[in-house]
């Protein structure tokens, strides 16, 4: 289902975008206490933090997100709590007439005075990090002890009224795990979110040992159709090449059109995926974040205009938009072409629908 139901108002969204956006994700540092194998922003404990916007620059980039009427801020990193400072910046945020902000963690820092203060201001959502069900399927992604630390903050927001999501990044070696990250996201209260593994970051270094087959995106698919509570963003709209219902959301790209990222020294990306200097669109300690996203070239020139290539003539380019530029770029330097997973060759060897069963363990071969 596109996102606005007026065909009008959703193809001029996907062509131009709109007058802001409707989320804003920031990272805030790449200072991080883990190292995460497939880490979108190579973020460490021992990331150069000296070129990160100061608390006050923050602060005053929260303003102009205000007087540009966005939407949501969603912070991230690296761990945003580690950055010096952060819930004053929370607190400024609110002030400034946000009501949505979500944060991205890894639960290391989330004590139960920091949780009962977040609970105190309202208004926050949380999004946890998790790779797999068991301490060994996540440790062997994320690191050692990251499976504890995300159960143990789990359990501490057990009891409170914080929105909480688990997020998990679904690849070759926990494609298995999808039934069981499920069911422990339902055990403490939080809905599930699956993403894709992309090559941005230290992900680009592991990206063909750790991307999906195609037989787990087919099974992903039948997957996700089952489990509707279960969130995907336009993570997955490359999947509705294989027809039937289409999985919910907007299907198409939104970077630049909805969305775009803040990196820790002000830069201004299409998204999280997209940090190169050719994606630059511009720089906050310099330029306003109002011009940026309504004259930068990079938005305008790429993002904002009708694609090309062969996935214009394809019956299911409508279902999925030709799939993710970040990928596309990453792997091959073009925009022009379909996303390197595509799985309309699957798709059709299927016969237009993902029967990928209800057993994925043969999937997650190699």
């Amino acid at each position: 289902m596109p996102l606005f139901r007026n065909s009008a108002i959703s193809e001029a969204t996907r062509v131009g975008g709109l007058s802001a956006p409707i989320t804003v994700t920031w990272e805030l540092t790449n200072r991080c206490n883990l190292r995460c194998t497939h880490c979108l922003s190579d973020s460490s404990p021992e990331a150069d933090t000296r070129h990160d916007l100061s608390l006050a620059e923050a602060k005053g980039v929260v303003e102009q997100l205000a007087a540009a009427r966005v939407f949501q801020i969603h912070f991230g990193g690296g761990e945003p709590f580690v950055y010096r400072g952060f819930m004053e910046l929370l607190r400024h945020a609110q002030s400034c007439g946000f009501c949505c902000l979500c944060i991205s963690t890894n639960g290391a820092l989330l004590s139960e005075k920091r949780i009962a203060e977040l609970e105190a201001m309202g208004g926050i959502y949380l999004q946890l990090s998790i790779d797999g069900a068991t301490e060994s399927a996540c440790d062997a992604i994320r690191g050692a002890g990251a499976f504890r630390m995300v159960t143990s903050a789990l359990e501490r927001l057990r009891d409170t009224r914080i929105v909480r999501t688990l997020n998990f990044v679904y690849c070759r070696r926990n494609a298995h795990e999808l039934d069981a990250v499920h069911r422990l996201a339902g055990r403490y209260g939080a809905t599930l979110r699956v993403t894709r593994l992309k090559p941005s970051g230290r992900g680009v270094a592991v990206y063909e040992r750790l991307r999906p087959t195609q037989g787990q995106l087919a099974y992903l698919h039948t997957w996700l159709g089952r489990h509707e509570d279960v969130l995907t963003a336009d993570t997955f709209f490359h999947l509705n090449a294989f027809g039937g219902k289409p999985l919910p959301g907007f299907q198409y790209c939104g970077a630049a059109r909805m969305t775009c990222l803040i990196a820790p020294n002000g830069d201004v990306f299409p998204c999280a995926f997209t940090q190169s200097a050719i994606f630059r669109a511009g720089n906050l300690r310099t330029q306003d974040f109002a011009g940026i996203w309504r004259e930068s070239p990079v938005f305008n020139t790429v993002f904002r205009q009708r694609p090309q290539g062969a996935c214009t003539t394809c019956p299911a380019f409508e279902g999925c938009g030709g799939g993710c530029p970040a990928v596309k770029h990453a792997l091959t330097g073009r925009l022009d072409i379909p996303d390197p997973d595509c799985v309309i060759e699957t798709a059709r060897s299927m016969g237009g629908s993902a029967m990928g069963g209800d057993d994925p363990a043969p999937l997650c071969a190699g």
